[in-house]
């Protein structure tokens, strides 16, 4: 008859308890979201139309906001941030009011948030946005996102 000394082990009794606590734990099932909202966000990047139409260099970055219910009062703020030495620097910020209803799954851009280069000194950026707006007559808060990439560009300010 085989016998097997790893099943007495404290550390495998343990590991059993724990597998089974967190099998028959009520967070172990995700509960869905009410909606399905998001905020898309674009990587800082040079701007061709800010320097087409303003006549300079600029880093620029854009959000849009989608919604699948019914919402009012929607503001839609995308913010560009500088790496610093000891911290970052907020150095752009945009806010995109839209007043009354917005209907199931309307894209809601902010397309207007760039920072002007003022010289060619070596500098990294990234973008964060983050909105709110009722749903149902409750105010609903996004969480912060942030652009999947920081840039490093010849662009100071």
């Amino acid at each position: 008859m085989t016998t097997f000394k790893s099943f007495k082990s404290p550390l495998f009794i343990l590991s059993l308890i724990l597998i089974n606590l967190f099998a028959s734990s009520p967070f172990s099932e995700a509960t869905p979201p009410l909606t399905k909202c998001n905020i898309k966000l674009d990587n800082p990047h040079y701007s061709k139309s800010v320097e087409i139409r303003k006549g300079f260099k600029a880093i620029k970055v854009n959000a849009r906001s989608r919604c699948n219910r019914q919402m009012t009062n929607l503001v839609l703020t995308v913010e560009i941030h500088k790496l610093g030495f000891l911290r970052d620097y907020k150095v752009a910020s945009r806010e995109i009011r839209v007043e009354g209803p917005i209907f199931p799954n309307t894209v809601i851009k902010n397309q207007g948030t760039y920072v002007e280069c003022k010289n060619s000194k070596s500098s990294k950026y990234y973008g964060e946005a983050y909105a709110s707006a009722f749903i149902k007559g409750e105010r609903v808060k996004t969480l912060h996102v942030l652009t999947e990439k920081t840039i490093t560009v010849n662009c100071g300010n």
